[in-house]
C-alpha cells in the first residue's frame, strides 16, 4: 500500500528548503508514495510549478496571529487527509507542524535547514521560539539536518537527542544545472555574481562595499525582497553598478557567466547556492558565517573563505581570483569533481526515500 505524505512548506516560491521540497515531490518514487503538499502562503503560479498529480492545500489567512490560525487549519487538514507522514522545513513551519502532528495523531518528519541557534535569536520574541523548538522537536519521528554543522547545533544548543537525528545533506543535479545554465545568454559581462532573496541576512551591503574596493565594480544578484532600493542607493553611493534582474526560475546563466560567485550571508544552513554556482563551475568565494559553509568549500581546493563581515578581505578574494584565471578554473573543477562523490541530488534523494517510507 501507498503512503500518504503530506509535505508542508511555506511557500511554493523560496529558497533553498523550497527547492529541495519541490525536488522530493518530483522524485517520489509513486508505487510507494502518495505526495500532497500544502502551503502557508500562496502566489499566483503555484499549481503550475508542482508535478503533476500533487494536490495543493493553501493554508494562508489573513487573521492574526497568524500562527495560531494556520495550526489550526494545518490540524483540520491532518484529520481530514490522514495522511502515514507529515513532513516540513525551516524551524518556524516545523513547529507549527509538530504541534498539529501531536494533535492529530500524526508522525512526522521534520527538517532543519537553518543554524537554529542564530536564525530563532534575530526573530521576535526569540526565548520563546527557542523554547518551542527544544520541546517540540523532541515530538518528531525523526529530524533530518541538512549538515552536520546543524544537527551539533540542534543537540548542543536545543537538547534534541541525538539518536532523533540524521543528516542528508543537500544535493544538486550538476549536469542537469550546466544544462539550464546554456538555455539563454545573459546579457552580462564582468560581474561578481549572487543569488537570493534582498534580506538583511543575506548581508549584500558586504558585498556591495567589498566590489568598491575590488577591480570588479559590477554586482549582479538574482533574487527579489524589501532591500531592493536601499541597496540600489547604496551602489550608487560607492560606485558599484548593482543589477538585480529580480527573481528568476533559472538564474543559472548569470551565475555560469560570473567571473567569481559571493556569498555573504550572516548565516546559512547548507547553502544550495553554493552547489549550483560549483555545478556551472564558477569559482566561489564565500564569508566563514555560521553553518555549513566549510563542508561545501576546501579552502583553497575548491573555493576561497574569508572573515566575515570583513570587505577587505572579501575585496581580496575577489581579486585574487580575477588576477589569476587559472587559479579560478582550478578551484571551479576541483569543486565540480566533489559534487557527484558527495552532494549528488540522486543520493539526497534516496535518503529521503528511506527516512519517508521507514
Amino acid at each position: 500500500m501507498r503512503k500518504k505524505i503530506l509535505f508542508v512548506s511555506y511557500s511554493v516560491y523560496g529558497g533553498g528548503a523550497e527547492k529541495r521540497t519541490l525536488a522530493i515531490l518530483r522524485a517520489l518514487d509513486r508505487e510507494r508514495f502518495e505526495p500532497e503538499l500544502c502551503v502557508f502562503s500562496s502566489a499566483p503560479g503555484d499549481r503550475e510549478r508542482l508535478p503533476p498529480g500533487v494536490p495543493l492545500h493553501d493554508l494562508s489567512t489573513a487573521l492574526r496571529p497568524a500562527s495560531l490560525f494556520l495550526f489550526l487549519k494545518l490540524f483540520g487538514l491532518l484529520r481530514r487527509a490522514r495522511p502515514d507522514r507529515v513532513f516540513s522545513s525551516l524551524w518556524s513551519v516545523n513547529i507549527i507542524t509538530l504541534a498539529a502532528a501531536a494533535l492529530a495523531g500524526v508522525p512526522a518528519v521534520v527538517t532543519e535547514a537553518t543554524t537554529p541557534s542564530v536564525s530563532v535569536g534575530l526573530e521576535p520574541f526569540p526565548g520563546l521560539k527557542a523554547f518551542l523548538v527544544r520541546r517540540l522537536y523532541r515530538r518528531a519521528e525523526r529530524v533530518v539536518a541538512v549538515a552536520v554543522c546543524v544537527k551539533r547545533d540542534l543537540e548542543g544548543n536545543f537538547g534534541v537527542p541525538p539518536a532523533l537525528v540524521s543528516v542528508i545533506l543537500n544535493g544538486v543535479d550538476a549536469a542537469e544545472t550546466e544544462r539550464k545554465a546554456a538555455e539563454y545568454p545573459t546579457p552580462f559581462s564582468g560581474y561578481i555574481a549572487a543569488c537570493g532573496g534582498l534580506n538583511r541576512w543575506k548581508n549584500y551591503g558586504l558585498l556591495i562595499e567589498a566590489a568598491a574596493r575590488s577591480s570588479v565594480k559590477k554586482v549582479v544578484i538574482t533574487g527579489r525582497g524589501p532591500l531592493k532600493a536601499e541597496l540600489e542607493r547604496r551602489a550608487a553611493e560607492l560606485g558599484v553598478e548593482l543589477l538585480l534582474p529580480g527573481h528568476l526560475e533559472n538564474p543559472y546563466p548569470h551565475i555560469k557567466a560570473a567571473a567569481v560567485f559571493a556569498l555573504t550571508s550572516d548565516f546559512e544552513g547548507l547553502p544550495n547556492v553554493i552547489l549550483e554556482a560549483m555545478a556551472c563551475r564558477t569559482p566561489v568565494v564565500s564569508v566563514d558565517c555560521p553553518g555549513a559553509v566549510r563542508e561545501l568549500i576546501d579552502h583553497d581546493r575548491t573555493g576561497l573563505i574569508v572573515p566575515q563581515n570583513d570587505p577587505a578581505a572579501l575585496a581580496a578574494a575577489i581579486d585574487r581570483l580575477t588576477a589569476d584565471p587559472a587559479l579560478g578554473r582550478a578551484l571551479a573543477e576541483n569543486a565540480y569533481s566533489d559534487l557527484e562523490k558527495k552532494f549528488s541530488l540522486a543520493g539526497m534523494l534516496r535518503s529521503y526515500e528511506e527516512v519517508l517510507g521507514a
